[in-house]
């Protein structure tokens, strides 16, 4: 398959711990998705693991952020793209654990160019998820979010899935901060109190390919990230009426 233009996209991936899924990981972004290496840059975030050592190995770009949070990662991707004086017309973001599916990949990029979007998000609950790959609670706290952006926005959305295509240019008006797993519905937050042009697609999403969520693996981590959540969504649309 053609691989897409190093121009057009560069893929930042958080990885904390994910030693035995970063092999597939780079195997399918590389060969189903259509990205080359210099198109990738995984951020080892706080890996007790061997993280660092697979990625070493494989001669990945990768860099080091020893601060745990997912939006801590992302953050340090994006500084580290800008000291690299890379600017790409758009940055995709997936996760480490192979849940996603690469092919997805060139559906959310034919969707961006085509609609003229600034932020296309692949919806699992649109799409096709195996079984048990999505918790109940994981269901139920993306539904609930959704209706609040219903209630509070006037936007009707689905799911507030981590495979994810934004223009750089409309990332960095956005001004993202948050450091935890509210950055994702900051995003969303933040491009739609900018009117940013938003677009859901129904994406396809599997089990990990090894090892336990970090979000769903136990009900106290899925609580804190739940509380994270609604404390974000509530301080940015408190803080856009002020």
């Amino acid at each position: 398959m053609k691989n897409l233009s190093a121009s057009d996209i560069f893929c930042i991936i958080p990885a904390r711990n994910e030693e035995k899924n970063i092999p597939n990981l780079l195997m399918g972004l590389l060969e189903i998705g259509g990205l080359k290496k210099d198109q990738i840059l995984i951020v080892n975030n706080g890996s007790t693991d061997q993280t660092e050592f697979v990625l070493s190995e494989l001669d990945v770009p990768y860099t080091n952020e020893p601060n745990i949070g997912y939006g801590s990662a992302i953050l340090r991707g994006l500084d580290t793209i800008k000291n690299q004086n890379k600017i790409p017309n758009f940055i995709l973001i997936c996760d480490a654990d192979g849940s996603d599916d690469p092919e997805d990949i060139r559906r959310l990029y034919h969707t961006i160019v085509q609609t003229d979007a600034d932020l296309v998000i692949g919806s699992r609950l649109l799409g096709t998820y195996e079984e048990s790959s999505l918790s109940a609670i994981q269901i139920f706290g993306n539904r609930l979010v959704c209706f609040l952006i219903l209630l509070f926005y006037r936007k009707r959305f689905t799911d507030l899935g981590p495979l994810r295509l934004i223009r750089y240019s409309s990332l960095l008006d956005l001004d993202l901060k948050d450091k935890t797993w509210g950055w994702n519905i900051e995003m969303h937050l933040m491009a739609l109190e900018k009117n940013k042009h938003i677009v859901e697609i129904p994406v396809n999403y599997r089990k990990r390919f090894s090892g336990v969520s970090k979000i769903s693996g136990t009900l106290s981590m899925s609580m804190r990230v739940g509380f994270r959540i609604l404390y974000t969504f509530f301080r940015i649309y408190i803080l856009g009426r002020l």
